[in-house]
């Protein structure tokens, strides 16, 4: 049901060129890319844009609280995409419905809610839904004519959650779709 995005390109707002390494450059913006998408995301103060350290799990833009890790870091943060061509990913309702009931099936005893609807750079309205079962998740679902973007924060802990809910209202707020007309050598 979810695809992964192909990659993620990194910035520094002070550099002209685009890097490929984060660590080496400083960069805090990204472009996450893949057939049919790219959107820009920014870390939110304080935090790390990772492309690497989740590439084993299928995700290429993580982030995390800086002096933390993607392994070890007790709030994380990451992007993800669902393409709407897929059978079951044709609405945002839809998706947010296959995630809803995975959700119920892996954790019976989950509670599932809603946040207010969260604003993006490019003006688009993120709606807000969380999944508190032995984690705390919020996931930040947004609707393109290709995909469904999905941003999404997960905490140990209700306080953890909490005390990191500004970084995930910055990180959906840094989003600014720009594209699906993407070309490279991997599509």
């Amino acid at each position: 049901m979810i695809t992964r995005s192909l990659g993620i390109l990194l910035f520094s707002l002070n550099l002209s060129a685009v890097q490929s390494n984060q660590q080496s450059t400083g960069g805090n913006t990204g472009i996450v890319y893949g057939s049919h998408h790219a959107f820009m995301l920014s870390a939110p103060e304080g935090w790390v844009l990772d492309n690497s350290s989740g590439v084993s799990q299928g995700v290429y833009a993580v982030f995390y609280p800086k002096g933390g890790s993607w392994e070890e870091s007790p709030v994380v943060m990451y992007a993800n995409t669902a393409s709407r061509q897929e059978e079951g990913n044709e609405t945002v309702q839809k998706v947010i419905a296959f995630d809803t009931q995975k959700f119920r099936s892996e954790h019976p005893d989950i509670v599932v809610g809603d946040l207010p609807s969260l604003a993006t750079k490019d003006h688009k309205s993120a709606i807000v839904k969380t999944f508190f079962y032995s984690q705390y998740e919020a996931v930040a679902y947004i609707e393109e004519e290709t995909i469904v973007s999905m941003l999404v924060i997960t905490a140990r802990t209700k306080q953890q959650f909490e005390q990191s809910r500004s970084a995930f209202e910055q990180l959906v707020a840094s989003y600014q779709f720009l594209t699906t007309d993407v070309r490279s050598d991997q599509n």
